[in-house]
C-alpha cells in the first residue's frame, strides 16, 4: 500500500488505520535466538537495523530489535500496523522512502537520526493460519530491494515463524500460548481505554474421553475448532490463547454490561456439535472468570490465576457450561493451594503432610491382616485437616501426582523401618488417583521408591475406584497390568458406588473387592442395605476375591456379616486410623506374643488396635 493508494482511502478507512497506529510497543530482553535470525536478515539484505515483533490487535511485543536502542523505539505510527493491515493481501511489504510517505515521516526512526528511509518486511503467518507478526529491516538511504532480497526474507521468515511458534505458540492450534497471552494481558490492562477487562480460564469437560476415543489427531482437530470458536466469539479487539490441552484463556476489554452480555452466549459456542466417528458430540466447560475495572495496575498472572481457581471450584462431572466468577471464597482456597504446595515442597511454615494408618482386621482369625495409608495435613493454624478437605484441591490444580508419590514414600519409609525393626509387617493399601495411576512416569516412579527402601513390590496394595474403571477402564486395565507386574496387589475401591458394572471390573484381574461404607454401616437394620450386599457378596465370589467391608462402626453389623461369613473388615469399631508411632506400638504387641497364643478375640483386636 503506497502513499498514493492512502490519499485514495475513504475518509472512514483512514480513521480506522489512524486508530490501529497508536499501537502499544514493549521491549523486553531480546530473544538471543531470534537476535541471530534479524543479524542475518540485516547482513543479507544490506540494512542498518532490524526486529522481529509479535502483534496482537493494538499490542507489539519485540522479542527481537538488533542495532536500535528503546529510546528510538516510536509508541506511535508503528511501521508494523501497516503490515498487519496488508498482511492478507501481500505477503512482501516495503517502503522506499518513508521521508516522503505520509505515514511514516513523522515517525521518530524517519524524522530524528539517523533518518532511517527505507523499510521492508515479511509478514509472519503461522502453520495454521494466524499472524504472528513480521520480520522487518531499516536502512537509511532509499531503494527498492531485488527479487533475491526479497526471497531471502522470506525464507528467513520461515525460520521466524518456526521458532515462534516453537516458543511463543501452541504446537497444536498454532495460538498464542500462556507466555504470550499473559503479555498480552499485561500490557492491555496497562494501555486499554476501555473501563472493564473480564479474564477467562475454559476447562472443557470430557475432552480427554473423547481424545482417548477418537484417537490424537480427531482430538487435535477438535482443539482448533474450539480455539477458532472462541477466537470468533471473543471478536478481534480481544485476547484468546491457548494454555495447552483442553484448556485456554480469555480477555475481554469493554463496558462491563456489553461483557456479561458476551458470557452469556459463551455456552452457544462451545456446545456447538462436533462430528466424530459419524455420530455428534458435545463438549461443555467449566469457565472461571475474574472481573476488573481498567487502567489495573497489578499483575496479569494473578488475574488468570484467580480465573483459574474459580474454574477448578466447579465440581463433578457437567451437563451443561458453567461459568463461576471467582470471590472471597475462592480467595481462601487460592489460599489453601498455596499452603498445600509448599507443604508439599517440604516448607515447614505450612505444616507437614503426614501418613496415618486405618487397620484392617479378619475377626474370625483374630489377625491384623493389613492397613490403609491415608494421609493428613497437620497445618500450624488449621490443626489437622483431614483428605476430604485438601484432596479435591489437589486433584483440581494437578498437585495430585506429588501428593500420591508423597504418600508412597513415606509409607516405603515407614515400612523399611518395621522391617528393620523385626516387626511383623502387613502389606498397606494406597488410593492412587486417576490422574496419578495413568500418570506417563508412575511405573518408574513406583519401580524407583521401591528399590530405594528396598520394599517388595507384593507389600503394596493399590486402590482402584469403580467410578475410575467406568469412566477410562480401557487406559485403566493395562496400567493395573504394570502394577501386578511389580508384585503389587489390587483392590476395586468403593465397590457398589459405580452402579456394580461387571464389564469394567472383569477387564482386569484383581486381589480384592472393597464393599463401600453405605452398604456395611446399618445393614443389621436395612433390608434394602442387606439386599445389595448380598448382590455384591455374589460378584466377590464370582471374581473368587477377598470382601473386604469397610466403614464397620456398630456391633450389630459385625453380627450381621458374621452370620454372612464377610470377615475381613475395616472402620471405626476396631479402629480409626493411627499414627506410624502407633502402629509400631500395634506390631511390636503381635510381635511379642507367645507362638502357641490363641487367636485374639474381637474385643481383644478391638483393645489392641484402639488408642
Amino acid at each position: 500500500m503506497d502513499s498514493s493508494a492512502l490519499q485514495q482511502e475513504p475518509e472512514a478507512e483512514r480513521r480506522r488505520l489512524g486508530e490501529l497506529s497508536r499501537y502499544a510497543i514493549t521491549l523486553d530482553e531480546s530473544d538471543p535466538k531470534l537476535d541471530l535470525i534479524t543479524s542475518l536478515a540485516i547482513k543479507a539484505v544490506g540494512a542498518d537495523i532490524g526486529g522481529i515483533s509479535i502483534v496482537y490487535q493494538s499490542q507489539i511485543w519485540l522479542p527481537s530489535r538488533v542495532g536500535m536502542e528503546a529510546r528510538h523505539v516510536p509508541r506511535s505510527g508503528s511501521f508494523c500496523t501497516w503490515v498487519v493491515c496488508a498482511a492478507n493481501e501481500t505477503d512482501f511489504f516495503e517502503v522506499e522512502d518513508a521521508c516522503n510517505d505520509p505515514r511514516f515521516r513523522s515517525n521518530p526512526l524517519v524524522s530524528q537520526a539517523p533518518h532511517y528511509r527505507h523499510y521492508a518486511a515479511v509478514p509472519l503467518h503461522g502453520a495454521r493460519g494466524y499472524l504472528l507478526g513480521t520480520l522487518w529491516v531499516m536502512g537509511e538511504r532509499t531503494r527498492r530491494l531485488g527479487s533475491d532480497h526479497v526471497l531471502m526474507l522470506q525464507g528467513m521468515a520461515r525460520l521466524v515463524v518456526d521458532t515462534l511458534e516453537l516458543r511463543y505458540c501452541n504446537e497444536v492450534t498454532g495460538m498464542s500460548n500462556r507466555t504470550v497471552f499473559l503479555h498480552h494481558l499485561q500490557l492491555g490492562l496497562e494501555h486499554t481505554v476501555e473501563p472493564h477487562v473480564v479474564v477467562g480460564f475454559v476447562d472443557l469437560a470430557g475432552f480427554r474421553r473423547l481424545n482417548d476415543v477418537f484417537g490424537r489427531e480427531q482430538g487435535d482437530l477438535v482443539l482448533r475448532e474450539m480455539g477458532e470458536r472462541l477466537a470468533s466469539w471473543a471478536g478481534a479487539q480481544n485476547l484468546i490463547g491457548h494454555l495447552g490441552g483442553d484448556q485456554f484463556a480469555i480477555a475481554l476489554f469493554g463496558e462491563r454490561e456489553h461483557l456479561a452480555d458476551m458470557m452469556e452466549h459463551l455456552q452457544d459456542w462451545v456446545e456447538r456439535p462436533f462430528v466424530l466417528g459419524g455420530g455428534v458430540h458435545v463438549l461443555h466447560a467449566r469457565v472461571g472468570v475474574e472481573h476488573h475495572d481498567t487502567p489495573y495496575s497489578g499483575s496479569a498472572v494473578a488475574l488468570l490465576d484467580a480465573a483459574d481457581t474459580a474454574a477448578s471450584s466447579i465440581p463433578g462431572s457437567l451437563q451443561r457450561t458453567t461459568v463461576k466468577q471467582y470471590g472471597s471464597e475462592l480467595l481462601a482456597r487460592s489460599h489453601m493451594v498455596f499452603e498445600l504446595q509448599s507443604a508439599l515442597d517440604g516448607d515447614a511454615r505450612h505444616g507437614a503432610l503426614m501418613v496415618h494408618y486405618q487397620p484392617q482386621v479378619n475377626y474370625a482369625q483374630g489377625t491384623l491382616i493389613g492397613l490403609e495409608a491415608l494421609v493428613r495435613w497437620q497445618h500450624p493454624q488449621r490443626g489437622m485437616v483431614f483428605p476430604n478437605s485438601f484432596i479435591p484441591l489437589a486433584e483440581s490444580t494437578d498437585k495430585i501426582y506429588q501428593l500420591d508419590l508423597l504418600v508412597l514414600a513415606q509409607v516405603c519409609r515407614d515400612m523399611r523401618g518395621w522391617l528393620d525393626a523385626g516387626l511383623p509387617v502387613v502389606p498397606v493399601s494406597l488410593n492412587f488417583s486417576r490422574r496419578s495411576l495413568l500418570h506417563p512416569q508412575v511405573i518408574a516412579d513406583l519401580t524407583r521408591v521401591l528399590a530405594c527402601h528396598g520394599i517388595p513390590g507384593h507389600m503394596l496394595e493399590f486402590e482402584v475406584t469403580e467410578s475410575q474403571l467406568l469412566e477410562t477402564v480401557e487406559l485403566v486395565a493395562p496400567r493395573v497390568a504394570e502394577f501386578r507386574a511389580l508384585g503389587a496387589r489390587i483392590a476395586v475401591d468403593d465397590f457398589g458406588t459405580g452402579y456394580s458394572n461387571l464389564d469394567a471390573i472383569s477387564s482386569f484381574p484383581f486381589d480384592r473387592l472393597k464393599v463401600d461404607r453405605q452398604f456395611v454401616n446399618g445393614v443389621a437394620e436395612s433390608e434394602k442395605v442387606a439386599g445389595l450386599f448380598h448382590l455384591i457378596q455374589g460378584i466377590g465370589e464370582l471374581f473368587k476375591a477377598e470382601l473386604l467391608c469397610e466403614g464397620l462402626e456398630e456391633e450389630a453389623d459385625l453380627a450381621w456379616l458374621a452370620q454372612r461369613g464377610a470377615v475381613c473388615v475395616q472402620g471405626w469399631y476396631f479402629s480409626a486410623a493411627r499414627t506410624p508411632d502407633a502402629i509400631v506400638g500395634i506390631l511390636k504387641a503381635l510381635r511379642d506374643r507367645a507362638p502357641d497364643a490363641p487367636p485374639l478375640t474381637v474385643q481383644q483386636l478391638r483393645d489392641l488396635l484402639k488408642p
